[in-house]
């Protein structure tokens, strides 16, 4: 029960990777903001400065996809992760698991491509959904139905998509959104996995948003007023929570990853 959230300490250069992603907002902001400096120093409407306004945008947006697709490389080497039996040196009858997960290789370039090429699969696996609710035989057909049972039928229709990202995340091709087939096999399979770990994702995803909510309750974030000050007691407290904030969001996404990669055995991967 508690593996999802405990899993990433016990891995291999979980450090180096911890530390690899933390950094790598900081580096591209800077570098983002050293051109957008440059932009604004060069005479206005000069080619130069267009170029440093354009590639400051793009290292603003490099690290969001970055970390991005750093996930989904995470979730596929979860996908696709060692196990072996154990038992205990007196035979008692008891078999265990044990599940070994090897991090991706770290490669910038890499994450980034993947990071866009999530965006555009993500944007694939709606456009059925889209296409399917906003039909007017469809549409007709819902609200013939008792509300309840209209929302009854969006929630199971919405079941689909954690197993269509495992797919997308097992063969790294936006168009694996699309395999219906398999999603439906591994939820109907793995029905009890696939439930529990769905369940965990919304829970852990509804206790870290309220975290972060008290977090900049405590911190003045929510104060725009405050903010404007300038003081410098506001100042501390918001880089400390935004700190906070990153620190937290890349320990989710080891938890998040390893809750979507964990819904069917590695055999299926």
């Amino acid at each position: 029960m508690f593996e999802p959230f405990i899993w990433m300490f016990k891995t291999d250069n979980f450090k180096q990777h911890f530390i690899y992603l933390f950094f790598t907002y900081i580096k591209f902001f800077v570098i983002a903001i050293i051109f957008l400096i440059l932009g604004v120093l060069l005479p206005q409407y000069f080619i130069a400065s267009i170029v440093c306004y354009v590639l400051s945008g793009l290292f603003f947006i490099a690290p969001i996809l970055c970390v991005q697709g750093y996930f989904w490389e995470l979730t596929e080497s979860i996908i696709s992760r060692d196990w072996d039996i154990s038992t205990a040196n007196i035979y008692n009858g008891k078999i265990k698991q044990i599940f070994t997960v090897h991090l991706p290789e770290i490669k910038t370039f890499k994450f980034i491509w993947r990071g866009i090429a999530s965006i555009v699969a993500t944007i694939l696996m709606f456009i059925p959904f889209v296409l399917l609710m906003a039909s007017g035989t469809f549409l007709a057909a819902v609200s013939s139905l008792p509300v309840q049972t209209a929302l009854l039928l969006y929630l199971f229709i919405c079941t689909f998509i954690p197993a269509l990202l495992w797919n997308y995340a097992a063969r790294d091709s936006v168009f694996a959104v699309w395999n219906l087939r398999k999603a439906i096999y591994i939820m109907g399979n793995y029905t009890g996995k696939y439930i529990l770990n769905t369940v965990l994702f919304i829970i852990f995803y509804l206790a870290d948003y309220f975290l972060l909510a008290l977090m900049a309750f405590l911190s003045g974030a929510h104060d725009t007023s405050s903010l404007l000050s300038l003081s410098l007691f506001a100042i501390v407290k918001l880089v400390l929570f935004y700190l906070f904030s990153y620190v937290q969001y890349i320990y989710c996404l080891y938890v998040y990853a390893y809750l979507l990669g964990t819904i069917a055995p590695p055999a299926e991967g």
